[in-house]
């Protein structure tokens, strides 16, 4: 895991509005709302989405084509799941999203995502994994409830099938949508790397 490249802007775009027409058609707008992106990059990224045969557009808004779930499920099938980060004392700012990441935490260099992060304009972000059975941050072996189990029991209720091994990535910001480009750009490369 020692080399990387540096997510380009567009790919986890891509990656971030396949994620999000998972479970079925959603509007532009509404993927505006949920992504932070603008509509003009939304709009854009569709289209080529569509381009490529992954998206169709109908009434009911923007569905996964069969193609579409086919990647989604390749490429991004180790992504559990994506939501806001409430957290009691580990908020390093305004925004946060994390997601829960099955696998992956092993030699897992979190200076080096947490790079990719800021990049993106994220002010931080945090890297936890399961062992035996506790969360600890990926750089330490003390389980993090002990020292802060007011924000452990908040990540072991928000991700409930979290398995030894499993990764949780937060990424926080002043904005939700710069939170949320800082996670997809970590999502990104961590799918990259881990699809190789």
């Amino acid at each position: 895991m020692a080399s990387h490249v540096t997510a380009p802007l567009r790919e986890h775009i891509a990656y971030q509005l396949l994620y999000e027409l998972r479970n079925a058609p959603v509007g532009r707008r509404t993927l505006v709302d949920r992504t932070g992106l603008t509509e003009s990059v939304v709009r854009t990224e569709l289209e080529k989405l569509e381009a490529q045969k992954f998206v169709s557009f109908s009434k009911l808004g923007t569905a996964l084509t069969v193609r579409g779930r086919r990647f989604l499920s390749e490429r991004l099938g180790m992504i559990a799941d994506v939501r806001d980060a409430h957290l009691k004392n580990l908020m390093l700012d305004r925004h946060g999203r994390m997601a829960h990441i099955r696998g992956g935490a092993d030699g897992f260099p979190a200076w080096l995502y947490r790079d990719i992060a800021v990049r993106e304009g994220a002010t931080a972000a945090l890297f936890l994994t399961k062992r035996k059975n506790a969360l600890c941050f990926v750089e330490e072996r003390e389980a993090l409830a002990a020292k802060n189990p007011d924000d452990s029991r908040m990540l072991e209720q928000a991700f409930p099938d979290l398995k030894n091994g499993d990764l949780v990535v937060i990424v926080f910001g002043p904005e939700k949508g710069i939170a949320t480009r800082g996670l997809w750009a970590v999502l990104w490369e961590l799918v990259s790397h881990i699809n190789r």
